[in-house]
């Protein structure tokens, strides 16, 4: 059993087609084996052909899978520091527990971790959740507060083209915000979404 579940996340570290089905098919034993081998509660030889950031981007997307099929177990089992892999994983989880998480590390000093958690931030319905946007909307660092009106715009698109605006008279705004500030505008303007992907 552990073999083929071991050859079914070799698989999914390289991209091969289909991969993800079969450990989708594999269910709780196979995400609990993702788990085990990402936190290293497990050893394996995993024969695959995946290294340097392939491998990495590779883990990310084995252990959202794994997450997406077990989310009760990765909430059990998640250390106490999260990473940005983590935190980019949390957003899909629509659970207080998850909220909570996300919510401490939209408080973390390393910006990154605050910009991933408030994107996380925006997807949950949690009124807490929308309470740390909220909060971040004051955050010292530009991208964090663009994420922060993004996650505001999609829910209020009136109170967005005036946080928008209002951002474009920042001052150190850099060209890539200034750019995405109007391009959200325009969409916004027009009445529209705006789209998950700036280009």
């Amino acid at each position: 059993m552990t073999d083929s579940l071991d050859a079914a996340i070799a698989a999914a570290l390289d991209w091969e087609p289909h991969a993800e089905d079969t450990l989708r098919a594999a269910g709780l034993p196979g995400a609990m084996r993702v788990f085990d081998l990402y936190y290293g509660r497990a050893k394996a030889r995993l024969v695959t052909r995946a290294n340097g950031r392939d491998l990495v981007d590779g883990w990310s997307a084995v252990l959202h899978l794994a997450a997406s099929i077990a989310p009760e177990q990765f909430l059990a089992q998640l250390p106490r520091r999260v990473g940005t892999t983590e935190i980019v994983i949390l957003g899909d989880i629509d659970d207080p527990r998850a909220t909570k998480i996300l919510r401490e590390q939209a408080r973390h000093p390393d910006f990154l971790h605050r910009c991933n958690a408030v994107r996380a931030l925006a997807t949950h319905t949690d009124p807490k959740a929308r309470k740390a946007i909220e909060g971040a909307l004051r955050d010292p660092h530009l991208v964090v507060r663009s994420y922060a009106i993004r996650a505001v715009a999609d829910a209020d698109p009136g109170r967005g083209i005036t946080l928008y605006e209002a951002q474009l008279q920042e001052p150190g705004l850099t060209p890539l915000l200034r750019q995405e500030a109007q391009w959200a505008l325009s969409y916004l303007r027009d009445g529209q979404q705006i789209p998950k992907n700036p280009w």
